[in-house]
């Protein structure tokens, strides 16, 4: 089989799959196996947040390396990433190593790069998304090396797009459940939830709102059971997804 065969069986063969998949979960399972075609270690797909935002509750999809997702979301990193200052500003997909090459990168970027290498993502190709309502996006892969021929660029860009189209399509599809969940959080669930995104303890929060330490444990309970978080953290970022809390 040549070359050029091999790219388009592996783009084909992705955009198949994602087409019978019924959740995210079995989108996972393709991308990840064309990522692999490709010669990719690891990938990611979010949003990008506005300057004052942070970006775990822009995730779409994450299949980083272990113990990176948590670095980059606690380091906040995503607002000094040059890949994602890259994405911003252009409608072009590009090779981390040959975009980023002729840069002047500030400290804190290039911390992130650094970083990066630390997690095996020596370098990567990431695919900007621009909507015509002005939301953007990101499809990046990473790997030790990349070394794509301009098909295989083609070939991942295509799959990079039509993968990002189809979480949107389940993420559309749960938004009304996930509307009518937000909508039961009471008025004294979101109080408790925006203290707790200011890194308030139980305690403090019942002095602050002049409740029982108890009662607040019931508060975060109900919400969370409400919006399906399992863990605080969770229970915050999807509150912020929702808009109950800014």
């Amino acid at each position: 089989m040549s070359h050029r065969q091999a790219t388009a069986n592996a783009m084909f063969d992705f955009i198949t799959e994602s087409s019978q998949a019924r959740n995210n979960d079995a989108v996972l399972a393709s991308l990840d196996k064309a990522a692999r075609a490709f010669g990719m270690d690891c990938y990611a797909i979010s949003g990008i947040p506005l300057p004052t935002e942070r970006i775990d509750p822009y995730f779409m999809l994450n299949a980083w390396p272990d113990g990176w997702f948590e670095r980059y979301v606690q380091q906040n990193y995503v607002h000094v990433d040059p890949v994602i200052y890259r994405t911003k500003m252009s409608n072009e997909a590009f090779v981390w190593s040959e975009a980023l090459a002729d840069q002047p990168l500030s400290r804190s970027a290039k911390r992130v790069m650094n970083e990066a290498t630390e997690f095996g993502m020596l370098d990567g190709y990431s695919v900007p998304l621009h909507s015509v309502g002005g939301f953007q996006a990101i499809v990046t892969f990473g790997a030790k090396k990349v070394d794509l021929s301009s098909e295989q660029r083609g070939a991942l860009h295509i799959v990079s797009i039509y993968a990002h189209n189809r979480l949107r399509a389940f993420m559309s599809d749960s938004s009304e459940r996930s509307a009518a969940a937000a909508a039961k959080v009471t008025p004294r669930e979101r109080e408790v939830i925006l203290w707790c995104s200011a890194g308030k303890t139980n305690w403090e929060i019942g002095q602050i709102l002049g409740i029982s330490e108890k009662t607040v444990q019931h508060e975060i309970a109900s919400a969370s059971r409400k919006l399906n978080s399992v863990n605080r953290a969770q229970l915050i970022a999807e509150s912020i997804r929702l808009g109950l809390i800014r």
